[in-house]
Parts: C-alpha cells; structure tokens; sequence
C-alpha cells in the first residue's frame, strides 16, 4: 500500500505545540501492535551482510566498508556508525527522553520532525522520524518517513551500524537524512545539548523554546 506524503510546511511552530510531549517521559519501547510499519531493513546484521566479512578486522576497516556500502544515495539509504560509549548513552538517554523535534531545512522554510527512539526492544533497536502533523495527529498510526536501525553484533569491536532508511523521498532525500542523523545524535550525545534542548522537551515542555532552539541550529534568520 502507498505511505502518505504529508505537506512540507513552513509555518512557525509555537509552545502550544508541545503539549503534546507531557507525560511522554515515560514512554519507552514499541508504541504497540499495529502502531508505524515494519522495519524496512532486516533487524539483525546477519541478513544484512556476511558476518565473516569483518571477522578479524579492525574497527576503522568495517567502519569504512560500511559507509561505502552505503554511499549511493540513490539506494535512499545512508549510513552512520556510533562507538560502543556513544551508543550506551544514547540508550541511556534515549530511554529518559524517547521523543525530540528535529527540524529539516527545505528552500522554501523548514518542515518539523519527530524522533522517536525504541532501542529497548530486544527484536529491533530503531529510531523512527515522522512529522509533526503526523505525531500530534495519531502517533500510533503515523509514518515513519526515514527510519534508523542500530546493529549492536560488533560492539565488542567498539562499533554500532546504523542504516538509515528513507521511505519518503518527496518529503526527506538521502542527502536530508544524513544531515538529520546527524543532528539528532549529536543532540542525544552531547551533554550540554541534551540537558539544555532534548531533556527541557520532554520533561519540561512548558520551558522548551522551539525560536530559540532553531536559532540554536542556524538556519532561522
């Protein structure tokens, strides 16, 4: 069946939108049967690639075999690698703060994302982006436009894989979900960052400052 694709918006988001977010703090894991859709990648590595691949190599090695195999943005996936450290704080963030916005530039203004995190599921550690509309509307039923599964099989290696990906083209290209990876990670990972913007959000939404928080990023004028 086809996805919707919702409308690229540009209107200034205010606090009243984020009422959405209390008593959210708790939520962790899958949202419930029949809530988003399947996974698009396999949940585990081995249907992925061919373990024996990166036996006996070395971290840097799979790293960049990896973001080669994922390099062709026409395949609408991208790929990002964390360290072992790096994933256990997102966990342990991601878990006090299941949910963030992530806005994404576009030429015509910026549309709103949500992030959602369900890395405790022990069948699929994902992070799933959907837009604000979607969210406030229904956040059982919403699309998951650019989905982030996290391979945890090498961390004895010091690396986590991560393969991001892009269901709706029209609203997120590969080229926008490497940057808004990117993004949200560094601001689960980054103390200062996360105690300032993602934990206000979801444990303090009356306080959250969505102007001063794009002015944080630096694309609102």
């Amino acid at each position: 069946t086809s996805k919707q694709q919702p409308t690229t918006t540009t209107t200034a988001t205010t606090s009243s939108s984020w009422t959405f977010a209390r008593g959210y703090s708790g939520l962790v894991g899958m949202p419930g049967e029949g809530g988003w859709q399947s996974p698009p990648s396999p949940t585990t590595l081995d249907k992925v690639v061919k373990l024996e691949t990166f036996a006996g190599q070395s971290r840097e090695y799979i790293e960049r075999t990896w973001m080669k195999f994922h390099e062709d943005e026409r395949m609408g996936r991208i790929g990002h690698t964390l360290t072992r450290n790096e994933y256990k704080r997102l966990l342990r963030n991601a878990q006090e703060s299941p949910i963030f916005v992530v806005p994404l530039e576009k030429p015509e203004g910026y549309v709103t994302l949500v992030v959602q995190w369900q890395l405790q599921n022990p069948q699929s550690k994902l992070a799933l982006f959907t837009s604000l509309e979607e969210f406030q509307g229904n956040s059982m039923t919403a699309n998951s436009h650019l989905t982030l599964t996290h391979y945890t099989e090498l961390a004895k290696k010091d690396i986590v894989l991560v393969r991001g990906d892009v269901s709706s083209p029209k609203l997120i290209n590969a080229f926008e979900a490497r940057m808004l990876t990117k993004r949200v990670y560094d601001h689960y990972l980054h103390p200062e960052k996360y105690a300032r913007w993602v934990k206000t959000f979801n444990h303090a939404s009356s306080q959250f400052d969505f102007k001063a928080y794009i002015k944080h990023l630096g694309f609102l004028a």
